[in-house]
């Protein structure tokens, strides 16, 4: 149900909003909400729509929303040519109205489209928990603009476009995460198929949580762990075992990685009957990661128990080690398997 929110003073003691405006103009948010809101959630944003109910011919200087700790913005990808926002209000309200969020503590925006305006008029704390964006490579060039306030957690996220992902984009994406350096976390997911992956283009990244989802080859997998160190969990979700060495050494003389990766997860767009490439990825890695505790493969139960009858000897001790395997009867069933066999 629709419910225009806008100058009704039964809302100016909300504290939650979860607003949907599904493309439309209509709804906005009173300026009362803005002294009790302590979570907001705006979905289906037209990006030219000033969402908070301002009169153009009286927009005020400074708006706060002194109680908001959460904001969550998800942007609606429309034909530009649709909009009928007057140019005119917009510039007035670009140029005139700083909104100052200064308890802001976690930040979540998705936008499918090319432009941003709220980032131009937006004040943020020096300091917030979470900074969660997702954003095309094409908008992603015009956040480098924006001062980012240091995050605990941050996760950028760039999921398919028709834009190619190259080197330029990589200089825009290590800017942002210069402000994840004191970060406990710092996520990096990118969904976008067309990159091609090549471990210089990681160089220098402070990364902690990376997820690919293009093709990944066993060379430059080892190269993104050996030259990441700071790199705790990694997720390639089209790992090419075809890629993986006959001669690849998985004895135990291996010289160790010097990294931090405790979780690596594994799968294969490649059919792989019997998966022997992927275990053999997977051990040679597992014995040059010293602080590996987990894996996840998409290979069955029987492939998983002789991979740990045949590799007890597995560097680190196992005991400290869980795999996640996916039984593939309609994906469906997924569970854990620990190294004495037992299913939790």
């Amino acid at each position: 149900m629709d419910i225009d929110v806008s100058g009704t003073p039964e809302f100016t003691q909300l504290t939650h909003l979860d607003l949907n405006f599904k493309g439309e103009k209509s709804m906005q948010i009173p300026l009362a909400c803005t002294n009790t809101l302590q979570h907001l959630v705006i979905s289906q944003i037209l990006v030219d729509h000033n969402w908070l109910a301002i009169d153009p011919n009286n927009l005020p200087s400074t708006i706060n929303f002194d109680s908001l700790k959460s904001l969550h913005l998800t942007y609606f990808d429309d034909d530009p040519s649709d909009f009928v926002q007057n140019p005119i209000v917009c510039q007035k309200w670009m140029s005139r109205t700083k909104v100052h969020f200064p308890k802001l503590a976690h930040f979540y925006t998705n936008n499918d489209s090319d432009e941003f305006p709220i980032l131009a008029i937006s004040v943020f704390p020096r300091h917030i928990e979470t900074l969660d964006i997702r954003a095309h490579t094409k908008l992603l060039r015009l956040l480098v603009l924006t001062t980012w306030p240091q995050t605990k957690h941050l996760k950028l996220t760039i999921p398919p476009s028709y834009n190619d992902v190259d080197a330029s984009l990589f200089a825009c994406i290590r800017h942002l995460f210069k402000s994840a350096e004191l970060s406990k976390t710092a996520e990096l997911e990118i969904i976008n198929n067309s990159l091609v992956v090549e471990h210089e283009l990681f160089a220098g990244l402070r990364v902690t949580h990376l997820v690919l989802s293009s093709p990944v080859g066993f060379t430059n997998m080892v190269s993104l762990v050996d030259n990441m160190p700071d790199l705790v969990k990694l997720c390639v979700y089209d790992f090419v075992p075809s890629t993986v060495p006959d001669n690849i050494d998985c004895s135990d003389q291996v010289e160790p990685f010097s990294s931090k990766l405790q979780q690596l997860s594994i799968d294969c767009s490649e059919d792989e009957y019997p998966p022997v490439r992927t275990i053999n990825a997977v051990v040679y890695m597992a014995k040059r990661l010293t602080q590996l505790k987990m894996v996840k493969l998409p290979i069955s139960v029987i492939s998983v128990v002789e991979l740990l009858n045949k590799e007890r000897d597995m560097y680190p001790d196992l005991n400290n080690m869980l795999f996640k395997f996916t039984e593939y009867i309609g994906y469906l069933d997924t569970r854990t398997l620990d190294i004495f066999g037992n299913n939790k």
